[in-house]
């Protein structure tokens, strides 16, 4: 074994895999260390496509145009309280389930998620189970 850190990352990022495509899988629920440098790798070589909204994590999973609204709009993602698609296209979210100062810029934030938005249509009864790993996972060595 050439590099003993990055096997073990290579595992545990199968792990954050797994957890995303398959989450009733009860060994699953056991909470593991995953050093920062996985998940952020593992958030910028997956994406989704969204189908119902269910699965698929509106702030934090790449599923706009191959996006995380977290980069779109940081300073919302801040004060906006986290849920998954579904959740937060159906009336469930709420401008006013900000907490935190309304700026200009967080304002103007919100516009640009309205108008990104405004294009996404979830497919009642389609699971979000399209998850694919970007080309930078297979081309990418790991040491």
């Amino acid at each position: 074994i050439s590099n003993l850190q990055n096997l073990g990352w290579a595992l545990r990022m199968r792990w954050l895999w797994l957890q995303k495509i398959d989450p009733s899988r009860p060994r699953l629920k056991f909470p593991i260390q995953v050093h920062h440098y996985v998940h952020a790798f593992f958030f910028m070589a997956v994406t989704t496509k969204v189908g119902d909204g269910v699965k698929t994590l509106f702030w934090t999973d790449r599923w706009i145009h191959g996006q995380r609204i977290a980069n779109l709009a940081p300073r919302v993602f801040r004060l906006a309280p986290k849920r998954t698609v579904l959740e937060a296209l159906t009336g469930q979210a709420r401008i006013s389930d900000i907490q935190g100062a309304l700026t200009v810029i967080v304002i103007s934030e919100c516009i640009l998620l309205w108008d990104l938005l405004s294009e996404v249509a979830l497919q009642h009864g389609a699971e979000d189970s399209n998850f694919h790993i970007s080309r930078l996972m297979v081309s990418t060595p790991l040491n």
